[in-house]
């Protein structure tokens, strides 16, 4: 006889007593908290794209349009109030560091995936590079030293001037007209090879060198979240900071700077350092620094990183190594350009350094320092002060420099390399927006991604520059300026926190 289960057991739950939840009016009712409602994320990346579209419709008004005034862009307003356009402009700016920071938000919450990144990067960029360069005239002067080189004249000894007037001409800034190229030959040739295949229309020359720009990105959209991996960080948050950025995509997609190029090329050689892959690395770097002599800074860190490994004669061939592979390197992208040697002399960095703007740290320190002196009846010029300011300072950054490279271990490099680059600009003779993205997207990278300057300088840094590219802080703003680098300067240097800033891991927080 089998014995069966009865059916009329009874379930455990029937034998609980029932749960009475408490109403309002009991005593023990205490209201649930809800959570907050958060704005979707597709929100945001929509709010972003209408951002930008508004500020390239306005700024085909307001923007550095081609032979100013009468220029116009492939499409324009047909007209209106210019002071009602500037209102709308920066309405329109407002809407995009706001969908910048709603993806911001998700993004820290782990909430922004891959595909949605690649999206939102390429619905902010398109109306970037369709658009008129805004922020910057500078993608007229590059146009410029491509046409001198492709007219078969040296553009690190002939200025665009010698193209003769014209159209481009009168819309590269009057800083540059007079001034040869002052980057590697690696970018004046692919600036010939746009000249050379767009002829001489300027709209169309903007487009596709922007499209060359592109690459930049794209090598920056790969290896930035990458390295942060590498490092342990959150590639999310590196992501957002260092690609998506409105002071990232409004200096390299709408004012097309070859800063781009050089930043993607340094975080691949970067990235590919960190893997053990010192060739490509090397290479890498070095093309970078054939871009922008600023990417210098990038090769020497990684070749000394390479020689606190050695020891004793392995050290030097280990030097006379990675110093063959960027002389190899130099040689075989210089030579068949046939731009010849002249672009490795200083003095080709002559203008950029001569341009004082009062949003320059050294600058405006010198200035209120000037202003100070003639309270005390002390009467000296005020360029001369500047001068010695900037000699000061720029003696101070080389210091530090040094000093830096000395301490740089493997755990710490990319935060001493940013260190490093960021100090170069703030110390330097000119600081314009765009130059603050060299530590920017290095730092994106490590544990200080989640840092509130960094955001608050990645939203709000582009506004130092006008739309149609002049610098906007003038008049007094040099006092506040140099308030905030003294108090800057004083808060790093107290207590030893520059040290814990500047030489802790990159991935400790």
């Amino acid at each position: 006889m089998k014995l069966g289960v009865s059916r009329n057991r009874l379930d455990p739950d029937q034998l609980r007593p029932p749960v009475v939840e408490p109403r309002p009016g009991d005593a023990t009712f205490r209201p649930v908290a809800r959570p907050p409602r958060r704005a979707p994320l597709w929100a945001s990346v929509v709010g972003g794209t209408v951002g930008y579209w508004g500020m390239v419709v306005t700024g085909t008004r307001l923007g550095p349009l081609p032979n100013p005034p009468s220029g116009q862009w492939w499409f324009h307003l047909p007209g209106g109030h210019l002071g009602l356009l500037r209102v709308l402009f920066y309405v329109a700016a407002a809407f995009a560091v706001a969908g910048w920071v709603g993806v911001g938000v998700e993004a820290r919450r782990g909430r922004l995936s891959t595909p949605v990144a690649v999206v939102a990067l390429v619905l902010w960029s398109v109306p970037l590079l369709l658009g008129p360069p805004i922020f910057s005239k500078d993608i007229y002067s590059y146009i410029g030293q491509g046409l001198i080189a492709h007219r078969g004249l040296d553009p690190y000894s002939f200025p665009p001037a010698a193209l003769g007037h014209g159209p481009l001409l009168n819309s590269i800034a009057s800083v540059w007209r007079h001034s040869p190229a002052p980057y590697g030959p690696v970018f004046v040739e692919l600036a010939r090879a746009v000249t050379a295949i767009v002829s001489s229309a300027i709209v169309p020359e903007v487009l596709v060198l922007r499209a060359v720009e592109v690459a930049g990105m794209v090598l920056l959209a790969i290896f930035v979240p990458r390295l942060a991996r590498q490092l342990g960080t959150d590639p999310q948050v590196a992501t957002w900071l260092g690609v998506l950025s409105p002071l990232v995509l409004l200096s390299y997609m709408a004012s097309g700077h070859n800063d781009c190029l050089m930043m993607g090329l340094v975080v691949a050689g970067v990235s590919l350092w960190l893997d053990d892959r010192r060739l490509f690395a090397l290479v890498l770097c070095t093309l970078a620094t054939m871009v922008k002599a600023s990417a210098g800074a990038a090769v020497i860190f990684l070749i000394a990183d390479q020689l606190r490994l050695e020891v004793g004669r392995r050290r030097l061939r280990r030097l006379v190594a990675d110093a063959a592979v960027v002389v190899a390197t130099v040689v075989v992208a210089t030579v068949p350009s046939g731009l010849g040697w002249r672009w490795l002399l200083p003095s080709n960095l002559r203008i950029p350094a001569e341009v004082r703007i009062d949003a320059t740290p050294t600058v405006s320190l010198g200035t209120a320092i000037n202003r100070l002196l003639a309270l005390v009846h002390l009467h000296v010029a005020q360029s001369g002060t500047i001068t010695v300011v900037q000699a000061v300072c720029g003696v101070l950054a080389a210091a530090g420099a040094l000093w830096l490279l000395w301490r740089a271990r493997r755990d710490n490099l990319v935060r001493v390399l940013a260190a490093v680059l960021l100090l170069a600009v703030l110390a330097g003779p000119t600081l314009w927006p765009w130059y603050l993205t060299w530590g920017l997207i290095l730092l994106a990278t490590t544990s200080s991604q989640h840092a509130k300057v960094l955001a608050f300088a990645a939203a709000a840094s582009i506004l130092l520059a006008g739309p149609v590219g002049s610098a906007q802080l003038s008049g007094y703003w040099y006092w506040p300026v140099a308030l905030a680098t003294v108090v800057g300067v004083a808060w790093l240097g107290s207590g030893r926190r520059w040290a814990r800033v500047l030489l802790r891991p990159s991935n400790v927080p």
